[in-house]
């Protein structure tokens, strides 16, 4: 037992020999900057909220202002302005704002699909008779063009043996708009979010398919992203937010019924699921990785929506989850280490 706490502490000390001390909570202040977020009603933003009710910018030093946006094109303006230093967007758009040069950075997962946790699904009209995505070839599909949720129909399709000049598309970039032209027999099929995709499910609509089917992949999923100086002039505010959102989302993992009420409070729930909807479980600690990435950005380029691909090393800065990861499995040594000396103190006694 000795030795193996020996092993133990000689590992944290050598962790902390290469990489310095970890950021405290007192060490991520900067009062040089308030983080201003731009955030969609969406499900994925939830985290934020939890933080800040429960204080948690404010414990790390972090001063934040959160920015409710009507649009993800009302999001991406202000972000161009400088309006806003960071947001909840997608893989998409950051391939298409780093097109040709690097505006923004991928600091950290937001949201991701599970095998029971789907974010898109691809849904066929109540009485369309559409039932599986073989179904689906040559029958247009509702999306919003060059988007995450373009990108996604095409890839959950292709998983299921379809090609990708088996799909036709239709634009409707508003969501709602989409949905209500699906219930109503207007659009034969059409891709729609969680929570929303499950509220056309209970009126009828039918599960073609999901992005389960991309899990292993991890192609769909939100991200954290910053604009390129705020990420390389304040890394301790940076940091010192990821503490904060993770701590959320381990409390949301940990309880999702007890924030319920916050999400409906503030983001788009409609009210056919708002006391069924199950909450889905937030990625903790994770960054996008380079496969999704370069699948993405290839797409882009194959459609003709940028000229060249974004760099992962440009776009995607794993150095912040790197840093927490290490940080927790420290903590994680320490208490094993500190458990073990209370089991040998009691053992000598």
């Amino acid at each position: 037992m000795r030795k193996t706490l020996f092993s133990l502490m000689l590992l944290a000390a050598l962790l902390v020999t290469a990489f310095g001390p970890l950021p405290t909570s007192a060490r991520a202040q900067d009062d040089d900057i308030t983080l201003k977020m731009g955030l969609l009603p969406i499900l994925d933003v939830l985290p934020f909220y939890v933080a800040q009710e429960a204080g948690y910018f404010e414990a790390e030093g972090v001063n934040i202002e959160l920015i409710p946006v009507s649009s993800a094109l009302e999001r991406d303006q202000l972000l161009l302005a400088g309006e806003i230093d960071g947001m909840l967007n997608d893989l998409v758009s950051t391939g298409i704002f780093n097109a040709d040069e690097t505006r923004i950075v991928v600091v950290a997962q937001a949201r991701r699909a599970y095998d029971d946790s789907p974010q898109l699904r691809i849904l066929a009209a109540p009485d369309s008779g559409i039932t599986s995505p073989e179904d689906l070839v040559g029958v247009e599909i509702g999306i919003s063009e060059n988007s995450m949720i373009h990108y996604i129909t095409q890839r959950v399709l292709e998983a299921d043996g379809l090609s990708a000049d088996d799909l036709e598309y239709r634009a409707e970039p508003n969501i709602p708009v989409r949905y209500q032209l699906l219930m109503e027999g207007q659009f034969k099929a059409v891709t729609l979010p969680d929570p929303l995709a499950q509220a056309a499910i209970e009126g009828g609509a039918i599960l073609v398919a999901d992005d389960t089917t991309l899990v292993e992949q991890q192609y769909s999923q939100s991200v954290l992203s910053f604009r390129k100086e705020i990420v390389e002039d304040h890394p301790e505010a940076i940091q010192g937010f990821l503490r904060a959102w993770m701590h959320a989302a381990e409390d949301i993992n940990a309880d999702p019924e007890a924030y319920r009420e916050l999400w409906i409070e503030n983001t788009s729930v409609p009210d056919s699921v708002r006391d069924t909807y199950v909450l889905p479980p937030f990625p903790t600690y994770a960054i996008t990785g380079e496969d999704a990435w370069e699948d993405t950005v290839n797409w882009l380029v194959d459609l003709d929506i940028v000229d060249s691909a974004a760099s992962y090393e440009d776009s995607v800065n794993p150095s912040f989850m790197q840093a927490m990861q290490m940080e927790a499995g420290m903590e994680s040594m320490t208490a094993t280490a500190e458990a073990m000396m209370e089991t040998t103190a009691e053992a000598a006694n």
